[in-house]
């Protein structure tokens, strides 16, 4: 019998590493915009970060988005906003 036990332990991390990467981001969206968003609003999709909140909050991230971008680049965070 296969102990499947390694394999799904992959997924574990990535699901520890998209939390962690989560958290980063709202941390970095709080320092240049001052909105404070949560997790549940983030969802990372492939290379790509979907944001779902309010229209004035998402505007307001895409008026700041390549400075989000810039700073997610230096923390190693390679996702686009969209």
């Amino acid at each position: 019998m296969l102990n499947i036990g390694n394999f799904l332990q992959k997924f574990l991390n990535l699901e520890k590493d998209n939390k962690l990467k989560l958290s980063l981001i709202t941390e970095s969206i709080k320092e240049i915009t001052g909105l404070d968003l949560t997790t549940e609003m983030l969802e990372i999709k492939q290379d790509k970060l979907k944001i779902n909140c309010n229209p004035v909050f998402r505007n307001e991230i895409f008026i700041h988005k390549n400075k989000i971008e810039d700073v997610l680049k230096s923390k190693k965070i390679f996702l686009k906003l969209y």
